[in-house]
């Protein structure tokens, strides 16, 4: 079975190995890859939990000198505790790799050529076993290695012995490898939320769906460009390195330091540098969290539980305070969530109500569930270790709380408990949802079996699930703010170092946020001064990856867009803008508003509304700082300069300018673009698309378009076109004479007389025309009749056409001169009334004798001069 890295390792060795020595090292090149890609595939079907082994064995294989340290880790997954935590799905691959076998089994065959091998370049090699396992074979290549490449110089005769049994064993492996047969894929996410599926191996038919996944009705997984194994789902591969071509492979080959690790390619031979940032925590045993849960239920108020103390130095927050106290108080929301970002405070406030509620009789329990794995310390952030990450550390946690009620407590038992209150309500509390392994299948299944009177709180960075009842939490009321830096200053000692005008900095630039409030103001006690805040949390880098690092890593290819280029920006954004600079941005169908929404649920950005209803977005500071860090090394870095300068050219937004509403921005943008285009900076063509996104989602902007069009385009058939569109999608509260004018102009201009005509009427249904305006329309409409046969205009439509425009022209009749007569005078004849025609041509000359144009009807209608 095909399988891409392989098949292009192979490729190399076929190439080059046109001698026996050339092959034979060759040969060594394929099977340290063969390694290493099953290393990094049985990595990947292991079913992470809180004792974080992914990290621990990808922590290692990127400091790995040698191939041996990747044989401990191939021997560690087979028969380590490891091997408990590799998915069930990828139980009996996992198996191939320990089961004792004989003869007339690959593994057999396999092992034994290598053995062949080894004995060949080390006459030393002892006997070859009756049973062996596919391990082994790992085992004996990398002494061959050794031997060979590693510590030895085999001659040509040496490798012209051993090569025929060195590509045989290699052959076997490639073709019978249990991990090279499951489904692999290269993912690459569009900025339509679709996914390009490179298909690298096995049967890649079950990552199709990922090709039409692009509905945020239902949450989805965002996945990062990568290699991936399907187990159970998409599963990234660590450390084996691709790209959308798929024509290339990397693996880690050493050279870590602070800064970097190397990638290799045993393929072209090519090499680069990734950023060992992720892999310099040191994966011991990590303390538990400050917010752990306790080991055993004790009373509390009325209930038993294992929540922890509410924290110290607690400031008030009485109007989310009372939200929650309500929320949980009563029985008809089963599924409540706290989301906001990262030390926001939602577990304060969690712990804070829940030790109140516990002195009331609505709940019999109260289990509190942990998944935080780093806490937020005045001194800054520290890794820890989370308590319940899996759902089968849920049930060993609960089953570890109640077994002296409940024994031998499995999944039934607490979906059971979930579904009644037998001994009373139970409240179930899943603090750091954001950290668990798969949240989305988590929250279905609590979903699902949660039942009132017992109630779940959920709290989270990410609001990707649809609660019964969200509670959004945001930064601190500035009475709060200042409470918690009075307490705060107080705390480090440091009240008489601040003063108001600090206070109010403060507070500005931190967005209220308490953890960034805190942080601030411990870099003012120890540095002693007070520079600016910003500053501050400009160098804590290591900070605002704790508070954002995790969230952005979720974040799809639009929206994450969206977030460096608002970030780059420090001013409110209106949000019709941006979705369209997104829009302009992609030449896929995308759909922006998922971008934004995705965002918010995300807690990365603020919306704000004007008094016009008009939608404003807003970064907070400390997010907007990690924007920039990210935006500097994005691939997109210099498109997204050139959206953020768009931007930048229209001018600073400020709160106090949401009481214009979103007309002066969007003005603002067509003028930008006139300007742009009349320069030669831009063409209209290009730019065409995102103004006309504006205007399909904000209707004022069609006349603005064709104003646009009038200047630049000089395209009368596109103003007709907008202005039309504003007449169709703009109706409440606005004056449209001036389209109605400007539309019968264009109609005039461009010939068509029964459009010119219609419009005219339509002013002059919501506002009397002047006599000159009048009598110049009915003079355009005479001449362009008299052009007209019948067949083009049958009697009837004409009747329906001029009547309307003859009644208006005869309320000027005692004021009308004698050529304003004779205009209506042909109104007439053409209207059929030969009559009427004469006796208002006569009307004319009455007021002026030498009228030519009178003189004229009067002839044509009497036959004398």
């Amino acid at each position: 079975m095909s399988f891409t890295p392989i098949d292009k390792m192979m490729e190399r060795v076929n190439k080059n190995g046109d001698s026996d020595p050339m092959l034979f090292h060759e040969l060594l090149y394929a099977g340290e890859f063969i390694t290493k890609v099953t290393t990094l595939a049985l990595i990947a079907s292991i079913d992470d939990d809180r004792e974080n082994h992914h990290y621990r064995l990808s922590h290692s294989l990127v400091r790995a000198t040698g191939i041996g340290h990747w044989l401990a880790v191939i021997d560690e997954i087979c028969t380590g505790p490891v091997a408990r935590n590799i998915a069930p799905v990828m139980r009996d691959e996992h198996r191939v790799f320990g089961v004792q076998v004989g003869s007339d089994n690959w593994q057999y065959d396999a092992v034994r050529e290598m053995h062949a091998v080894l004995a060949g370049v080390n006459l030393g090699t002892g006997s070859f076993d009756r049973k062996t396992s596919f391990r082994t074979w790992f085992t004996k290549f990398v002494e061959v290695r050794n031997k060979t490449r590693g510590h030895g110089a085999p001659t040509p005769a040496t490798c012209a012995k051993v090569v025929k049994a060195f590509q045989d064993s290699i052959r076997l492996v490639i073709q019978n490898n249990p991990m090279f047969q499951k489904p692999w894929a290269y993912l690459h996410q569009n900025l339509s939320g679709k996914y390009k599926v490179i298909d690298l191996g096995g049967d890649a038919s079950c990552f199709e769906y990922l090709k039409k996944s692009v509905s945020t009705a239902t949450p989805v997984e965002n996945y990062q460009d990568g290699v991936y194994l399907w187990v159970t789902g998409p599963r990234l591969v660590p450390l084996l390195c691709s790209d959308i071509d798929a024509t290339d492979f990397f693996v880690p080959n050493g050279g870590f330091n602070e800064k970097t690790y190397e990638l290799h390619s045993p393929i072209t031979d090519d090499r680069r540098r990734e950023d060992a940032g992720q892999y310099l925590a040191v994966p011991s045993d990590r303390p538990a969290s400050e917010t752990a849960g306790a080991r055993e239920l004790s009373i509390v108020g009325n209930v038993y539980t294992n929540m922890p103390d509410p924290p110290a130095g607690y400031v008030k927050r009485p109007q989310i305070e009372q939200e929650i106290r309500d929320i949980l108080s009563n029985d008809r929301f089963p599924v409540v969530t706290l989301v906001g970002r990262g030390g926001i405070g939602k577990t304060s406030l969690a712990l804070t109500m829940l030790h109140e509620i516990a002195k009331s009789d609505r709940y019999h329990t109260i289990i509190w569930f942990s998944a935080r794995d780093i806490d937020l310390t005045p001194t800054g952030a520290k890794v820890v270790q989370a308590s319940t990450l899996t759902e089968k550390e849920i049930i060993k946690e609960y089953s570890n709380l109640i077994t002296g009620l409940r024994p031998e407590v499995t999944k039934d038992v607490l979906q059971e408990d979930m579904r009644s209150a037998t001994n009373g309500p139970t409240l179930f509390v899943f603090d750091n949802f954001e950290t668990v392994r798969n949240p989305t299948d988590l929250y279905q299944w609590i979903n699902t079996n949660i039942r009132p009177p017992n109630t779940v709180l959920i709290t989270s960075r990410f609001q990707r699930f649809k609660a019964d009842y969200p509670i959004t939490v945001s930064g601190m009321e500035y009475k709060e703010a200042e409470e918690l830096i009075r307490k705060t200053a107080a705390a480090l000692n440091i009240r008489a170092n601040i003063t108001s005008a600090n206070v109010e900095d403060i507070i500005e630039d931190s967005d209220r946020h308490p953890y960034v409030i805190k942080i601030v103001l411990g870099e003012v006690a120890v540095k002693g001064s007070f520079p600016k805040p910003e500053r501050i949390l400009a160098r804590k880098e290591d900070l605002l990856e704790v508070l954002f690092e995790r969230t952005y890593n979720n974040l799809s290819p639009l929206a994450r867009r969206l977030f460096l280029t608002l970030s780059g920006w420090r001013s409110l954004v209106l949000q019709l803008a941006a979705e369209a600079l997104l829009h302009l941005s992609s030449d896929q169908r995308v759909n922006p508003q998922n971008a934004v929404d995705e965002l918010l649920q995300m807690s990365l950005i603020e919306r704000l509304d004007s008094e016009d209803e008009a939608r404003f977005l807003k970064v907070p500071i400390a997010a907007a700082l990690f924007g920039r860090k990210k935006l500097e090394v994005s691939q997109d870095n210099l498109s997204i300069r050139d959206d953020i300068q768009f931007l930048q050219e229209l001018g600073p937004t400020k709160p106090t300018d949401l009481k214009n509403g979103a007309y002066l921005r969007v003005r603002s943008i067509f003028k930008k673009v006139a300007n742009d285009v009349g320069r030669g900076h831009t063409q209209l063509e290009r730019i065409r698309p995102m103004l006309e996104f504006i205007a399909q989602n904000y209707p004022p902007a069609w006349l603005l378009f064709a104003d646009l069009e009038g200047e630049v385009g000089d395209h009368a058939e596109r103003q007709i076109d907008y202005l039309k569109r504003s007449l169709e999608e703009i109706t409440l509260g606005f004056d449209n004479r001036q389209a109605w004018y400007r539309l019968a102009f264009l109609y005039r201009q461009t010939g068509n007389v029964v459009g010119c005509l219609d419009a005219f009427l339509r002013v002059a249904d919501i506002e009397k025309p002047d006599l000159n305006s009048t009598s110049s329309m009915v003079n355009y409409v005479n001449y362009a009749i008299s052009n007209l046969s019948h067949s083009d205009m049958d009697s009837h439509r004409r009747a329906s056409l001029l009547e309307p425009l003859r009644g208006l022209m005869e309320q000027f009749r005692r004021q009308a001169s004698a050529t304003d007569l004779s205009r209506l005078s042909w109104l007439h004849i053409h209207l059929g009334d030969p009559d009427t025609a004469l006796s208002t041509a006569r009307e004319g000359l009455e007021k002026e004798p030498e009228n030519l144009h009178c003189q004229r009807i009067v002839t044509r209608l009497t036959g004398r001069n």
